[in-house]
C-alpha cells in the first residue's frame, strides 16, 4: 500500500507483465538520455523520470536553462524534450518491442498532449518572467554615454533607446552573469531593449567587448530594437545589428531597426508591418563571407516581405560585412548613397521608343553569341570538351570557324574544369588543336580570407572569378561540367535558375560567350533534342543556344562520324549542324592528345539530323540507350590511347 500521493517504483518486471518486454528503469533513462545528445543537446547529468518538467543547460553556460525535458515510467514510459533558444521540441517512448494496442496508443497520444501543455504553459510563464525582468533591468539602467568602449570602437553615438550598467549590477539584477560563447561580459553593459507587440519583451546586452548576450527565457523571435520611435508612414529600414543599425540611422537621419540576427529579419518585419501596416520596408543586409554577396537569409527575408535589399560593395570583404564596416572605411556619406538607390520604390515602365536596337554581337555567326550562356550537349564519347576546346583554339588565333567562316579578330579563353587535369589532358587538347596558349587561362584557386588557397567552387565562387576575368575581358568562357555551378537540386527548375543566374549576369557583364559542357539524360533518344538535356529543362531554357554532338551511326555514303547540331536557338537560327571526327594527335615529347577534324556543314532539322544518326545504333530505346552510354564511356576512356589497369 502507497502512502500519500508516492508511487510504487516501476519495476522492469512489473512492465514486463503489463505491457511485454520493457528494459528497466535506469535502461529508459539512458535511452532517453540519448535520444537528447542525438538531437544535438547536452542533457543533463541527472534525468528525474518523475513526469514533471525540468529545465537544464544546452550550451554549458553557467545560468542558462533553456533546456527542459520530461520524462514519466508510469504506464508506457515516455516523454518530452527541447530547447526553448532554438525552439527545439522532440516527443519520445520506450520501445516496446511492439505495437502499441489502439487503447495503449490513446492513452499515450494524450499523455503526450499534456506534456505539450505543460511545456507551452512553463514556455509562458518564462516568457513573462523575462518581459518583468527586462523591465526591471530597463528603469534601472542609466542613459548610455558616448564614451562607452563599444561605441567608441564602433563611431557611432548612442540614442534614447540605449542604456547601461555595470556588470555587477547587471549580475544583482538578473540573478546571474551573462555569458556570451561561454565569456562572462565584463565591464559596463549596454541595454537594449527587444520590443515584440509593442512591449519589451528582453533585453540584448553588449558589455564593452562587443559580447553580446540577452535574458534567459526571454522571446526575440519577431522582435527588435530600434534607434528611435518608428514612423508610420514612409519607409523603416530593418538591419542585423545594434551598431550597423546607429551607422545608418546617422547617415540617414532617420529610425532604423535591428532584428539581432539575420535569421531573424523577416519575422522582425513581419512584427513591424502590422504595428505599421502602411510603412515600406528595406533590409540591410551583412555580407556573407562565403560569396561576397548579401546574406542568404536577408535574401530570403527580402522576398518574404516582398521588399527592396541592400548590401555593402563586395570589396569590403575581407575586412568588414556591414554598414558599420563601410561607414568605419569610408564614411557615413558612402553609407548615405547606398540606400540612395531605393528611395523611391515601385515598378517602372519604359517605353519601346527610349530603347535603341542592338544588334546580336556574334562571336561564331549563328552559333555562340557574346554576352550569351550556350549549352554543349552529348553522351560520353561524343568528345565535347575536345569540341569546346577546338572551338577555343579558333578564338585565341583568330581562325576559321567549323562551318568555313572566318573569326573577327583572336581573343583570350577562360576554362574551368572540375573533371580534366589541364596539365596531362587540357593543355595537349589545346595544343592538337593549334591554340595560341598565351591567350588561354584556367581557373586555378581562389584565395581565401586566411591567405590559404582552395579550390574554386562555380556554385559559390563565380562573382570572384567576375572580378577577375574584368582584368583580361575574355571572349570566351568554358564551364565544365555546368552542373556544378548549382549548388541546390539541379532537377529543380527554381533552383537552377537561381544559381545559374550569377553565370548568366557574368556572360552579359563581360560581353563573354560562355559554353557550359554537359550530359544528356538516359533512354531519351528520339525525344526533342532540347529536352534531352540531363537536369532541369531550367538548362536549356537559361541558354540562348543549345548545341548536341552525338555519333553519326548512319554510315550513308560520306556522312561524318560524328554532327554538332544546333537544337536551340533564341537568337539565331535553330537548324543544321557541322560534322567532325576525332583525331589523335601527336604534340611532341611522346604526348598525344585527342582533336577535332571538321568535316563540313550538314544540312536539316536538328531533330531529324539525330534521329537519322542515332536511329541506326538502335538508340531509340531505353536499353538501347544505356547501352550506348556504357560504350561511350568507353570509347571516352580510352580516346586518348591510354590503357585500363586490370585489377584481376
Amino acid at each position: 500500500m502507497t502512502q500519500g500521493n508516492k508511487k510504487p517504483p516501476i519495476t522492469a518486471a512489473a512492465n514486463k507483465a503489463s505491457y511485454g518486454p520493457i528494459v528497466s528503469e535506469f535502461d529508459v533513462v539512458n535511452q532517453f538520455r540519448d535520444a537528447i545528445i542525438a538531437a544535438g543537446l547536452t542533457p543533463p547529468r541527472e534525468i528525474i523520470p518523475d513526469g514533471k518538467l525540468h529545465r537544464f543547460s544546452t550550451n554549458g553556460k553557467r545560468g542558462d536553462d533553456a533546456g527542459w525535458y520530461l520524462l514519466h515510467l508510469d504506464g508506457i514510459p515516455a516523454g518530452a524534450f527541447g530547447d526553448w533558444r532554438s525552439a527545439l521540441s522532440e516527443t519520445w517512448r520506450a520501445d516496446l518491442g511492439r505495437a502499441l494496442t489502439p487503447e495503449e496508443e490513446a492513452a499515450h497520444r494524450r499523455r503526450i498532449e499534456e506534456a505539450r501543455r505543460q511545456v507551452e504553459e512553463e514556455r509562458r510563464k518564462r516568457a513573462e518572467q523575462a518581459a518583468r525582468l527586462a523591465a526591471t533591468v530597463w528603469r534601472a539602467a542609466q542613459p548610455a554615454r558616448p564614451d562607452h568602449p563599444y561605441l567608441a570602437r564602433k563611431k557611432v553615438s548612442p540614442t534614447a533607446t540605449l542604456r547601461e550598467l555595470p556588470l555587477d549590477e547587471l549580475t544583482e539584477l538578473i540573478g546571474y552573469a551573462p555569458q556570451a560563447k561561454g565569456e562572462l561580459l565584463c565591464g559596463r553593459v549596454l541595454i537594449a531593449p527587444v520590443r515584440v507587440a509593442g512591449k519589451i519583451a528582453t533585453c540584448e546586452f553588449i558589455d564593452e567587448a562587443g559580447r553580446k548576450s540577452a535574458l534567459a527565457g526571454g522571446v526575440k523571435g519577431g522582435g527588435f530594437w530600434a534607434t528611435a520611435a518608428l514612423p508610420d508612414q514612409g519607409r523603416i529600414i530593418i538591419a542585423e545589428g545594434v551598431a550597423t543599425a546607429l551607422s545608418i540611422a546617422e547617415a540617414l537621419g532617420e529610425p532604423v531597426a535591428a532584428a539581432l540576427s539575420v535569421g531573424n529579419l523577416a519575422a522582425a518585419g513581419n512584427a513591424i508591418r502590422a504595428e505599421h501596416p502602411s510603412i515600406e520596408l528595406v533590409i540591410a543586409s551583412d555580407l556573407d563571407k562565403a560569396t561576397g554577396l548579401a546574406h542568404p537569409e536577408a535574401i530570403k527575408a527580402a522576398e518574404t516581405l516582398n521588399c527592396p535589399l541592400v548590401a555593402p560593395p563586395r570589396d569590403l570583404l575581407p575586412g568588414g560585412t556591414d554598414f558599420n564596416d563601410l561607414a568605419l572605411r569610408d564614411g557615413l556619406e558612402v553609407v548615405r548613397e547606398a540606400f540612395a538607390q531605393i528611395k523611391h520604390q515601385g515598378v517602372t515602365l519604359l517605353s519601346a521608343a527610349e530603347i535603341k536596337p542592338e544588334p546580336i554581337r556574334w562571336l561564331w555567326p549563328g552559333w555562340l553569341a557574346r554576352g550569351k550562356l550556350h549549352l554543349l550537349a552529348g553522351r560520353p564519347g561524343t568528345g565535347k570538351s575536345t569540341l569546346a576546346f577546338s572551338l577555343a583554339a579558333t578564338v585565341t588565333t583568330g581562325g576559321v570557324w567549323p562551318d568555313g567562316t572566318q573569326c573577327e579578330s583572336a581573343g583570350d579563353v577562360v576554362v574551368w574544369s572540375g573533371e580534366d587535369d589541364p596539365r596531362d589532358t587540357i593543355a595537349p587538347r589545346l595544343m592538337a588543336a593549334g591554340a595560341d596558349l598565351r591567350r588561354v587561362h584556367f581557373v586555378h584557386a581562389v584565395i581565401g580570407a586566411d591567405g590559404a588557397p582552395r579550390p574554386f567552387d562555380p556554385a559559390s565562387d563565380m562573382p570572384r572569378l567576375a572580378e577577375a576575368l574584368r582584368k583580361i575581358r575574355p571572349a570566351l568562357l568554358i564551364l565544365d561540367p555546368i552542373v556544378n555551378a548549382v549548388a541546390g537540386d539541379s532537377h529543380k527548375s527554381a533552383e537552377v535558375r537561381r544559381d545559374l543566374q550569377a553565370v548568366v549576369d557574368l556572360a552579359a557583364d563581360l560581353d563573354c560567350a560562355v559554353i557550359g559542357i554537359t550530359h544528356l539524360s538516359k533512354g531519351s533518344a528520339g525525344r526533342d533534342p532540347t529536352e534531352r538535356v540531363l537536369g532541369s529543362v531550367a538548362f536549356a531554357a537559361l541558354a540562348r543556344v543549345v548545341l548536341l554532338a552525338a555519333k553519326n551511326e548512319s554510315k550513308e555514303g560520306d556522312a561524318p562520324p560524328r554532327i554538332l547540331v544546333r537544337s536551340k536557338s533564341n537568337i539565331g537560327p535553330d537548324a543544321g549542324g557541322v560534322g567532325y571526327d576525332l583525331l589523335q594527335r601527336e604534340i611532341g615529347d611522346g604526348i598525344t592528345a585527342s582533336a577535332a577534324v571538321w568535316c563540313g556543314v550538314v544540312d536539316g532539322d536538328a531533330r531529324q539530323i539525330l534521329s537519322r544518326a542515332e536511329n541506326a545504333a538502335g538508340l531509340e530505346s531505353e536499353s538501347g540507350g544505356e547501352l550506348a552510354d556504357a560504350m561511350g564511356f568507353l570509347e571516352s576512356l580510352l580516346e586518348n590511347g591510354g590503357c585500363v589497369p586490370s585489377f584481376l
